[in-house]
């Protein structure tokens, strides 16, 4: 009976998640329109959309108003000062108002900010460029000086952040992070190339 029971609630718990995950996917499908026509546009018509997809369920799981504990807002997770940066930066995103929360604004602040990165970083490649959103091309670009190299593998090892303290008391090793982020886009993006291929 217990067995039966534990058994009934791993596949409640399956069928939840999964149902979750779809939910997610469709959020984030409504702005597979958006995401496509910006990209194409400031960074060409072969751009990676569905990465693009995959980095904004990474950073928001697709909710515009999500708000993270360090302040990162909207779909793209913009800290208040990178945000206000990039809009005095970027005279096309100037053509919203300044408002990190809006759809259009986070969108193409992103993708405008994803092709920075990929030309800041001494290595080529959506992996490093998303390295570089996620922890600052500054940081990655001393790690890929010590490796000497561009062999992900070599850049890794070379990786030197801080571990911070949470306010629960765990500790978060900025490396981990940082070198996960990439991983877990490429992950997720993988569900999107699917959806698009289709349309």
């Amino acid at each position: 009976m217990r067995r039966a029971l534990s058994n009934t609630i791993i596949l409640f718990g399956l069928v939840w998640t999964a149902q979750a995950q779809a939910g997610i996917v469709d959020r984030c499908m409504k702005y597979a329109p958006l995401v496509i026509r910006e990209a194409r546009y400031h960074i060409g018509m072969n751009a990676p959309a569905h990465l693009f997809l995959g980095q904004i369920e990474q950073e928001s799981r697709c909710n515009e108003r999500a708000t993270a504990f360090d302040g990162g807002m909207g779909l793209g997770q913009f800290m208040p000062e990178t945000a206000k940066e990039l809009h005095e930066r970027y005279k096309v995103l100037q053509e919203f108002p300044f408002n990190p929360y809006d759809p259009r604004w986070n969108i193409r602040a992103l993708i405008l900010y994803d092709r920075e990165c990929y030309n800041s970083v001494s290595c080529r490649g959506w992996y490093f460029a998303f390295r570089a959103y996620n922890g600052g091309a500054s940081l990655l670009n001393k790690e890929i000086a010590r490796a000497g190299s561009c062999d992900v593998e070599k850049v890794e090892a070379h990786c030197k952040r801080k571990v911070i303290r949470l306010k629960n008391g765990s500790l978060l090793d900025l490396c981990v992070v940082n070198i996960e982020y990439p991983y877990r886009i490429f992950e997720k993006s993988e569900k999107y190339k699917r959806r698009l291929e289709v349309r």
